[in-house]
């Protein structure tokens, strides 16, 4: 993008749910351990390098809706992109569950207005149903992962990719 200034380029936080039928409360993870860490040491590494924490903290394997119709909320603002970042530290690095108070604190913590606004839409049954059919839409579509990247409304690829992939990717789009 900074070798393309001439080029618009809209970033948008999309939901994804990798595993769509997790009870609300989540699902126990294992016992952190030596023999079996919750992150295992390519993940650690790969987040090392790029200056991530992933400390397994958590002990629960997260149902997602409620931070993805937060960040729903947020669509086309500039907070979206800040409020993703907030909710991948909660839970990689702090170790916080994406419950109603956790997401709360972190619209917070993105600069809200209307705290009490934002919390009625992500508890809103509608908002919830209209991300989780966005999501099984994008399944459809052949994600099967996170990270993954559509470029012009149409899938690319998944997982961290070289600058190279999104060169390709964005300029092809532009054809």
């Amino acid at each position: 993008m900074a070798e393309r200034p001439d080029i618009a380029v809209t970033i948008s936080w999309r939901p994804f749910l990798l595993r769509p039928n997790t009870p609300l409360e989540g699902t126990p993870k294992p016992l952190d351990t030596p023999e079996n860490p919750r992150v295992g040491a390519r993940m650690a590494a790969a987040g090392a390098a790029v200056g991530i924490d992933f400390t397994g903290k958590c002990d629960r394997a997260p149902n997602t809706v409620g931070a993805h119709t937060l960040l729903k909320y947020f669509e086309g603002k500039p907070e979206q992109n800040r409020l993703q970042e907030i909710l991948f530290r909660q839970y990689f690095t702090d170790g916080l569950y994406p419950d109603f108070s956790n997401l709360r604190a972190a619209a917070e913590e993105a600069g809200a207005d209307d705290l009490d606004e934002v919390m009625a839409a992500v508890a809103s049954k509608d908002a919830q149903k209209a991300v989780q059919v966005e999501a099984a839409g994008y399944s459809r579509q052949g994600v099967n992962g996170v990270p993954f990247f559509i470029f012009n409304g149409e899938p690319q690829f998944s997982g961290a990719q070289p600058v190279s992939a999104f060169k390709r990717a964005l300029l092809g789009s532009l054809a």
